[in-house]
């Protein structure tokens, strides 16, 4: 066998290898304590509602919102490194750095219009654009999750499929109420993700 032929098989073979691992290395721990995170924002959100005028209270919202996600991700981060240390994986790896450049475009982007929104609503006396910006965050996770399905499990696919649907449903309906949109997603879906993927493939 030629040497170029040889050494594009062996990368097939080590690409076939690897996504097998990243299945084994997901938590679903991680994805209840994700949806356990945005229950208690949502919590924490409806109880400051009100108390504070409609461009503080935007910005407060941020603040909970902010918090649940490095809550989140922290924990994401965590219990799907004590796996990896349990089965003797790097910390990092290519198909990690593939990941992290498929992720960062969505989350850059939705900061962006996040940022953009709550400085408008510095201006408006009713802050309307609260009632958007959950149906980004859905939009832009989907999207990430759609993008990672071929690294991870299907179950990741699914949750991203579901996040769009929900996104949708949102804009169109949930605009009025954004803490139902908040708790059905981020937080029940991440909670149902999180008991199938513990069941399917543990931890």
């Amino acid at each position: 066998m030629e040497p170029d032929r040889a050494a594009a098989e062996l990368k097939v073979l080590r690409q076939l290898m690897e996504r097998p691992i990243r299945f084994s290395t997901m938590s679903g721990l991680s994805g209840i304590f994700a949806g356990i995170a945005a229950l208690a924002g949502c919590a924490a959100g409806w109880h400051i509602s009100g108390r504070f005028s409609p461009q503080s209270s935007m910005a407060v919202h941020m603040l909970v919102w902010a918090g649940v996600f490095v809550a989140a991700f922290v924990a994401a981060v965590v219990l799907t490194r004590i796996r990896e240390i349990r089965r003797g994986m790097p910390l990092w790896s290519k198909i990690k750095g593939r990941i992290l450049l498929t992720i960062l475009p969505p989350f850059v982007i939705a900061a962006g219009l996040t940022a953009t929104l709550v400085v408008g609503a510095a201006g408006q006396p009713d802050a309307e654009q609260w009632g958007l910006i959950p149906a980004i965050w859905m939009a832009f996770y989907g999207l990430t999750l759609w993008q990672i399905g071929d690294y991870a499990p299907p179950e990741v696919r699914l949750l991203g499929a579901a996040f769009l649907a929900g996104s949708l449903l949102s804009a169109a309906w949930g605009q009025q109420n954004p803490y139902w949109s908040l708790g059905l997603t981020f937080g029940g879906l991440h909670i149902v993700y999180g008991l199938i993927v513990w069941i399917r493939h543990g931890g």
